[in-house]
């Protein structure tokens, strides 16, 4: 049986073992993540490590392609709109550090591939022993508030230092990293285009140790109304809402699979599209869902990977069709997720 455990996040009290959701980490390669210490109050005590294109190698992105570089202090493109670059925020799980999930998701290999630019937010143990992203605690969810606001000042400098169109920023993660990325994309809608858990739970569905525990085992019955309307509730959102990708292993025995339903069925009503999905050719024996707008637009999409229990699903090997690398939490099941959302998010250019 896995382990499962809390820290509470309070300065000067003491650690508190309590029960939450792990994601199992393994040796990490060597770090080319470059650190940015100021970036603003940082309410959440986060750490923010970024990964420009072909910082590995030393050299350029794998295509050719120069990363621009933004004006300090100023947070607009610069004066070329068609050399800002895309961002990915990439949310680790549990226990694992922002290289290793970089690494092992394929995430690093992409941006390579691809020139857009990583973000990749990183917990302090400080904040949680466990260091999960403190997803069911509210005041590190809400709009202008803890750790949700200190991601949103990384992404605040990410502009001031580079040329990032802010029509093309996204974000993803596993497990409690899946579930801060829908309590971004619910309480940011303005900053996301796009987002894509893995393993993740519903936006409202915890409110605490309690609650988060009946969430990834039992999650609590609502109709998607009530589940929408948490989302809707979360910030004054009267624009567009962010594409959303959910990825959830048939056999996770860590978060029940109905959360995947959940998550779909709540951005759904958010979107306001049908909840009768278009069933996309099987991958792999492996499920794909699609949900579209009125004009043809897939708004909304799910993977139900089977057999595979809680993780990044992950397809080792050099050709253009694989990425990742196997290891406990990242199994090998011939899918790389992180391809699948890079083309969901339209970066594969």
């Amino acid at each position: 049986m896995q382990t499962y455990a809390f820290a509470r996040k309070a300065a000067g009290l003491a650690p508190a073992a309590l029960l939450i959701l792990v994601v199992g980490c393994s040796q990490s390669p060597p770090n080319p993540l470059e650190e940015v210490e100021e970036f603003g109050s940082n309410p959440g005590e986060l750490r923010m490590l970024k990964y420009v294109p072909g910082s590995r190698t030393g050299g350029a992105p794998s295509e050719g392609t120069e990363i621009p570089r933004g004006r300090t202090g100023d947070s607009s493109l610069d004066e070329s709109r068609k050399a800002a670059v895309p961002l990915v925020v990439a949310l680790h799980g549990c226990t694992q550090s922002a290289m290793e999930y970089g690494e092992s998701s394929g995430w690093l290999r992409l941006a390579d591939r691809w020139g857009f630019l990583l973000l990749l937010p990183e917990q302090r143990p400080g904040n949680n022993l466990t260091r999960c992203f403190n997803w069911y605690t509210p005041e590190d969810i809400q709009r202008g508030k803890g750790e949700a606001l200190s991601i949103i000042q990384m992404i605040d400098r990410m502009r001031r230092d580079h040329a990032i169109d802010p029509r093309h920023t996204y974000v993803t993660g596993v497990s409690a990293g899946g579930a801060m990325t829908l309590a971004l994309a619910a309480a940011y809608p303005d900053v996301f285009a796009g987002a894509a858990p893995l393993a993740g739970l519903a936006f409202g569905c915890a409110s605490g140790l309690g609650s988060a525990l009946a969430c990834m085992w039992d999650p609590p019955d609502k109709d998607a109304a009530t589940w929408g309307e948490a989302v809707r509730s979360a910030s004054s959102n009267n624009g567009s809402w962010p594409r959303i990708s959910v990825w959830q292993g048939e056999a996770d025995s860590a978060v029940n699979p109905a959360n995947a339903s959940i998550i779909v069925h709540q951005w759904l009503n958010v979107h306001g599209i049908d909840d009768k999905p278009e069933k996309a050719d099987d991958l792999k024996d492996h499920v794909h869902s699609l949900y579209r707008d009125t004009t043809g637009r897939v708004l909304v999409e799910s993977y139900r990977i089977k057999g595979m229990g809680h993780g990044v699903p992950v397809d080792p090997g050099p050709g253009e069709n694989h990425c990742g690398k196997a290891g406990r939490f990242f199994p090998d099941v011939d899918i790389c997720s992180s391809l699948y959302i890079t083309r969901f998010f339209g970066l594969d250019r």
